[in-house]
């Protein structure tokens, strides 16, 4: 019975998306011969393996079952008939296994058939938990495709089936914009019904960890957020555990004092909830907005592996530290050249390349090989092993994995097919568009060049100089920031200046604020705004504006355009950075910043900087350490 302290007027607008989430009435209790939940214990709820010789990593499959066999045949871990051959080897999947491709519950069947197979031979399966089997878990089917929801036709009630378009068709027209297969494909109850609690593979993902260690490497969907630092190995996955426990046990109170019947997906259930007074459904909401199901948990976080570097290093390094590891396997983030690789000088490896390749152009299976501490990867479509090698430099998005390095001589020998003018900035930039082997860019060329004019100490005009976005894409460099888009020195139409790739998708502050733009989760704004202030202090960049602090709308990524007002000779720090409360030199940065010299900054700004400059640069670096470092 709905609580009395539902006014008429909520009741009134509930109508609608209760005969909605009602329709399915029945979907738990009658959906067909499901087999009864097979008993899936967790290993003695261990989590940390140790003495292990070798251990195969697989990353995100996606439902793409072809290309997951053959890679573990590849890794020597099943023969041709999908039969464990791996010994005492201990392989383990990173989770999204579910969604995408039609082939899901294939692959479910093989891990948990690999499971009892590699016990029998001292060896382990160990199966995490992604934010797509989340997504099944909660019923929430956006990236679920037709074929997937196929599979499962098995398993679905043709009476359900029939009551649920009966209830569906006898809704308004209004309210079925689309037919009832579109809305509900065939088997879809039958997949709700074995992704349950009660189904066969929903109680078996119930059992799984979030996070493992094996020898001195932390293994987890997505990466190490402050969270993991907090709890630590045991913990994190207790909390993680209790998350999903709490969304599911407050779902069924509230759904029982509503007296909903059967299936509700998991956009029905925010909308219901959303709709209530906090005093009904407060603790559904709140259970749904824990760290389980955002960035700030370790299964959707991506900031080891998209974010810039050094706004999560020392989140990174106290989770190592606390997990008592030296480097941590995620998946989650597709890599750009669909290969294994590495960041942060080893600490964190991607193994997600793609597997799916109807979804990711250029992707491939590929498994990671731990062997005695040295790491090797295959792939679907090289007979040999490769090994695993650090990521290069990449700011901002660009076709086929190209690198900066590449970038740079792209944008130095590429032809000029155009020239637009842009039509913002004082200093009249161009848009070139340049071409080669095929490939298309765009880039953004200034030519300005005017000293700074001064009355006694008083500034007239602030210098400004095509040659200091070279020179502050060199120091970033040097520093390792990967902020500052790829920037090099090139004559156009007989002039010289600096050419700047010209990255897509950004947004800048303006555009935030005047067109209401909600600003995502996935990188630590409050991290990046403290770097930007810092790199704007040791640079004296005193043109920092909404109009260039932008940011790569996919994943919130800081990209610092418009240096051309920078690297004046004054020791001390603009007026804009001094009065702004982010200044603060956080201990990764820090031990960047020690990193200069007087020799290693020329060289990294081409000569574009005078002597006094560069001194200058070391001073401002000199007051940072000593005033601003953070404990």
């Amino acid at each position: 019975m709905v609580s009395p302290t539902i006014n008429l007027l909520t009741k009134l607008c509930l109508a609608l998306i209760f005969s909605l989430s009602s329709m399915s009435a029945g979907v738990n209790r009658s959906a067909g011969s499901q087999e009864p939940a097979a008993e899936h214990t967790p290993q003695k709820r261990a989590y940390r393996f140790s003495d292990v010789e070798t251990v195969v990593v697989i990353g995100d499959s996606h439902g793409a079952y072809a290309n997951l066999l053959e890679v573990l045949k590849k890794a020597a871990m099943v023969d041709e008939h999908a039969r464990w051959v791996g010994g005492n080897a201990h392989l383990v999947s990173l989770g999204d296994f579910l969604g995408r491709g039609a082939e899901s519950r294939k692959i479910m069947d093989l891990l948990m058939s690999m499971q009892t197979q590699a016990r029998e031979q001292g060896g382990w399966v160990h199966v995490l938990l992604g934010n797509y089997e989340l997504m099944n878990m909660v019923a929430d089917t956006a990236e679920t495709s037709v074929a997937e929801f196929h599979s499962y036709l098995d398993l679905e009630s043709a009476e359900v089936r029939e009551a649920e378009k009966l209830r569906y068709e006898a809704l308004p027209a209004e309210q079925r914009q689309i037919s009832f297969n579109e809305k509900f494909p065939p088997g879809f109850f039958g997949h709700q019904l074995a992704m349950s609690n009660k189904g066969k593979y929903g109680a078996w993902l119930r059992t799984l960890p979030y996070m493992i260690v094996i020898n001195d490497i932390a293994m987890v969907h997505g990466g190490l957020p402050e969270m993991v630092a907090g709890l630590g190995l045991e913990g994190t996955n207790q909390r993680l555990g209790d998350m999903l426990r709490n969304y599911e046990t407050s779902w069924d109170n509230l759904a029982a004092e509503l007296a909903l019947k059967g299936y509700t997906g998991y956009t029905e259930r925010n909308e219901i909830a959303k709709a209530l007074p906090e005093s009904v459904a407060g603790d559904f909401v709140q259970a749904a907005q824990a760290d389980l199901f955002n960035p700030s948990g370790p299964v959707w976080a991506w900031e080891e592996s998209l974010c810039v570097p050094l706004s999560v290093e020392d989140t990174l390094l106290a989770a190592l530290d606390v997990l008592g590891v030296k480097r941590v396997v995620v998946g989650h983030a597709v890599t750009p050249d669909h290969k294994i690789g590495t960041r942060f000088d080893g600490r964190v490896v991607m193994v997600d390349t793609g597997m799916f390749s109807d979804d990711y152009r250029g992707g491939r299976g590929s498994a990671l090989v731990v062997k005695h501490g040295t790491m090797s990867a295959y792939y679907t479509d090289q007979e040999q092993a490769g090994q695993v090698m650090e990521m290069p430099r990449r700011v901002g998005a660009r076709p086929g994995g190209l690198t900066d390095d590449e970038l740079e001589q792209f944008l130095l020998t590429a032809d000029i097919v155009e020239l637009k003018d842009v039509g913002v900035g004082v200093t009249h930039p161009v848009e070139v568009v340049l071409e080669k082997d095929g490939l298309e860019l765009s880039a953004i060329f200034k030519d300005v060049d005017f000293k700074e004019v001064r009355k006694g100490r008083r500034i007239e005009a602030m210098g400004d100089s095509w040659r200091h976005e070279v020179a502050a894409y060199g120091v970033d460099r040097l520093l390792g920031l990967e902020l500052v888009p790829v920037t090099v020195a090139r004559t156009v139409n007989g002039k010289q200046g600096s050419l700047q790739f010209w990255v897509n998708r950004l947004v800048n502050q303006i555009e935030i604020l005047e067109d209401d733009i909600e600003v995502g989760g996935w990188c630590p704004m409050g991290r990046q705004y403290e770097l930007i202030k810092v790199f704007d202090a040791l640079i004296y960049n005193q043109d920092r504006t909404r109009q260039n602090m932008t940011f790569d709308s996919r994943y919130w990524r800081a990209i610092l355009i418009d240096h051309s007002r920078s690297f004046e000779s004054n020791k001390g720090f603009p007026a804009a950075v001094k009065k702004n409360k982010y200044l603060l030199v956080r201990p990764a940065m820090a031990k960047r910043l020690a990193g200069l010299t007087e020799e290693n900054l020329q060289v990294a700004t081409h000569g574009y900087l005078k002597p006094i400059q560069v001194r200058s640069i070391l001073a401002r670096r000199d007051r940072l350490l000593k005033s601003c470092l953070a404990d």
